[in-house]
């Protein structure tokens, strides 16, 4: 009983705060909710590759972002330190896909080797901007060695040749100009960028895909005959009508170890419009088209014969904040686009069994858990988001059915390539994921109360077990949903953490918050 008066008077006490502006939670009474999770029952085991990110040549992502010879806190490569600091921090990033994304179907990495005087400047067509080439794949392999992360490498099946593809393999394991071996190791290779749309350089019909990935896959392991390939999967039909999924697995599904996808949501706040439902109900279509992929992927093992089940890279996710119509990548993070982190990593944890990758696009300055500003490096409202399921996620998880109120949204999502598209979604307003020690003692649940103004209090359920005395519960709330981290107030939005003496079998939730409870069972 002291615990959850404990919890209640923070939270007024938080909404009392003076000078709180824009959207601000209402006090109301705490509807009532319930999560049993079921620890013996289980969905699969996560793979840390989920957590990755991604980095790729537009606007000051890499340049004046990671990458900045003239910055005071660059090191001799030109990599910022700050900013890697930041994102060890955060949990690190696990798998770093580069250099893209639209922006490889016109890259030749051979153009961004060698000294930095001698590289040529290339137009880009992706972005219709210049690329010095200073930033390339000794420099990139560089930062993910200092992060540590595992590198991820897109080819280029646009503009690009099954050659070019086969000596960029070469490189990456040849010894450096001081004789020692490239580290570390590149052993995941995406073929190519999302080939089905015409915003693509290299637009193609599935079998035309998968006629040339035949080619660059085989090829690229007769130099490396242990690589991992990442296929181009869209849901739906590509350019001569036919089912991209269905057509790409019949004719090269046994090259991939991951088929990926492109999920987005799209935001409307900039303009004024209060788009918090649309946008934490986002996770729940992302799921819906997992499990679509999900079905073409057994579909297509039914008749395989694959020695590993074929697994799903989220390639590319974000919320896209628009104004006016037009995208607005620099626009800062806040509670809401927390919330969607939260809800996505969810939807990962649940599909545990086949999302094994994601790459959250990006990691910096762009729609990202990290802007720089100047000599200043802020963490936005969704990095301890990003930092909570990094590091205190056990390694399996585990079912949790939950009652609370559904509601139901008109959302406009949108899987790359697609055109936006009002789709009816109806979810929980309190969104699970729970996971699991190997040894069976301790859990570790995310809970997401999407109300916009509504307190809940959740009474916890263990199946067959019993909650132990204590543990620690992680926080991420505040009043304003809108609410951003700015180098004059970088921490004004940040998890708080707290140590628990009873055991926790009922939490108070404050709307529009991420609860992250860690504990023992007996």
């Amino acid at each position: 009983m002291q615990r959850r008066t404990f919890l209640k008077n923070t939270f007024l006490t938080t909404l009392a705060a003076p000078g709180l502006p824009r959207v601000l939670g209402e006090r109301s009474a705490a509807a009532e909710a319930a999560v049993t999770i079921f620890p013996t029952r289980e969905l699969g085991r996560i793979d840390k590759k989920v957590f990755g990110h991604f980095l790729e040549h537009i606007e000051d992502i890499v340049y004046g972002g990671i990458f900045d010879p003239s910055a005071k806190a660059a090191d001799a490569t030109g990599i910022r330190q700050d900013v890697v600091r930041a994102i060890q921090d955060m949990g690190g990033a696990h798998v770093m896909r580069w250099p893209g994304g639209n922006f490889v179907s016109n890259y030749h990495w051979e153009d961004a080797i060698g000294p930095r005087a001698k590289r040529p400047r290339r137009l880009n067509t992706a972005f219709n901007e210049y690329e010095s080439n200073h930033f390339g794949t000794d420099e990139f392999l560089e930062l993910c060695r200092q992060l540590p992360c595992e590198p991820f490498i897109t080819v280029n099946m646009g503009s690009g040749t099954v050659e070019e593809a086969c000596r960029w393999v070469e490189y990456c394991r040849r010894p450096d100009e001081r004789g020692k071996t490239r580290q570390p190791t590149v052993q995941i290779w995406g073929l190519g960028n999302e080939h089905f749309g015409p915003w693509q350089m290299g637009h193609y019909t599935p079998r035309e895909y998968a006629r040339m990935v035949d080619q660059y896959a085989r090829f690229m392991r007769v130099v490396e005959p242990d690589l991992k390939f990442v296929g181009v999967g869209y849901n739906r039909e590509g350019l001569d009508g036919e089912n991209w999924n269905r057509a790409v697995l019949k004719h090269s599904g046994d090259w991939y170890d991951w088929l990926s996808i492109h999920l987005y949501a799209h935001r409307s706040h900039l303009d004024g419009k209060d788009d918090f439902d649309t946008t934490v109900a986002m996770p729940a279509f992302f799921e819906d088209e997992i499990r679509t992929m999900i079905g073409h992927i057994e579909e297509y093992e039914r008749t395989a014969r694959r020695k590993e089940p074929l697994k799903i890279c989220l390639e590319e996710w974000n919320t896209r904040h628009f104004r006016k119509g037009q995208i607005h990548r620099r626009s800062p993070r806040n509670l809401t686009d927390a919330l969607y982190v939260a809800g996505v990593y969810n939807v990962c944890l649940r599909q545990a069994a086949r999302v094994g990758m994601g790459n959250y696009i990006y990691l910096l300055n762009s729609h990202a858990p990290i802007t720089v500003h100047g000599d200043k490096v802020v963490k936005s409202a969704t990095f301890d988001v990003f930092r909570l399921y990094a590091t205190v996620s056990q390694p399996v998880s585990v079912q949790a059915a939950v009652k609370s109120e559904p509601f139901t949204v008109g959302t406009k999502g949108v899987a790359a390539g697609q055109p936006g598209q009002a789709e009816t979604v109806t979810t929980n307003r309190l969104d699970v994921s729970a996971t699991r020690s190997d040894d069976g003692k301790r859990i570790t649940v995310f809970l997401s109360n999407l109300h916009p103004a509504q307190a809940l209090s959740v009474r916890l359920n263990i199946e067959g077990r019993q909650l132990a005395p204590g543990g620690t519960l992680h926080r991420l709330h505040h009043a304003d949903r809108l609410a951003v981290n700015t180098p004059e107030r970088p921490d004004l939005i940040r998890s708080k953490t707290e140590k628990l003496t009873a055991a926790p079998d009922r939490l108070e939730l404050p709307p529009h918050s991420l609860t992250v409870l860690e504990v023992g069972l007996v």
